[in-house]
């Protein structure tokens, strides 16, 4: 957008310099054009990078739900890919594959991009990033959605597993979702599955913690987990910080 403005201002003022020799340089206008049209010629290729891609495959149509994060809607958002920052990127999150599938503005169809070419990407409000495993400490390689982040991180990682029924004697399956959660602590991260692993990290803090998970009827059920891995991981930030 920005190299389109600055060729349509040069070519502006290139025809203004027509009736104005005298006041306007037209070899400076010229190759100001040509710095310009160069200018858009490296932004059109950079932006190409980031539709290059295999076609993306759809996932088997028999399947109830769908398998994206959220919405199997097309969503805006930006992407840290290669190194360049995409924004203004149609796209889905597939978070049964783990992959990122975008949509050329052009139409035609989706194309994956390489994971391990993503630093980090946003869908709407939510901000997600590359994580490259540990295998010991139970870290997946992937992409987590960062839900807090402070000095002490908190992050999920999403995932829908088909689930599959053949016991009637056809075939049925959707997607189930189930997340897990990881904290990044000192440049480390530590998956906690129950809030006994999540006090852990915090040794320094535990029975001001404790006593602040009691206060709050904090609780560690599936549907209210994530809120009490932030809430916990925000009040030691603020103890700490």
């Amino acid at each position: 957008m920005q190299a389109t403005l600055a060729i349509l201002l040069v070519l502006s003022l290139s025809n203004y310099a027509v009736g104005q020799t005298a006041r306007v340089d037209s070899s400076f206008v010229q190759m100001a054009k040509s710095q310009a049209i160069d200018l858009y010629e490296k932004s059109l290729k950079l932006q190409s990078h980031i539709y290059e891609g295999n076609q993306y495959i759809n996932h088997d149509p028999r399947i109830q739900v769908h398998p994206y994060y959220v919405t199997d809607t097309i969503q805006t958002g930006s992407v840290d890919y290669k190194g360049v920052l995409y924004r203004n990127v149609n796209m889905l999150y597939d978070i049964n594959r783990d992959e990122l599938a975008v949509q050329p503005p052009d139409g035609g169809y989706r194309l994956t991009l390489r994971t391990d070419k993503i630093a980090a990407f946003s869908l709407g409000k939510h901000q997600f990033t590359r994580i490259v495993g540990d295998s010991v400490a139970g870290i997946r390689t992937g992409f987590y959605e960062i839900i807090y982040d402070g000095t002490i991180k908190a992050l999920a990682k999403r995932l829908k597993t088909v689930h599959e029924d053949i016991s009637g004697g056809t075939y049925k399956a959707d997607y189930l979702q189930k997340d897990s959660f990881v904290i990044q602590k000192n440049g480390a991260f530590f998956e906690v599955k129950t809030k006994k692993s999540v006090l852990d990290l915090f040794p320094d803090q535990a029975k001001v913690l404790k006593k602040f998970v009691r206060a709050n009827h904090l609780k560690f059920k599936d549907d209210q987990r994530e809120q009490t891995i932030i809430r916990i991981t925000q009040r030691y930030d603020e103890l700490t910080h």
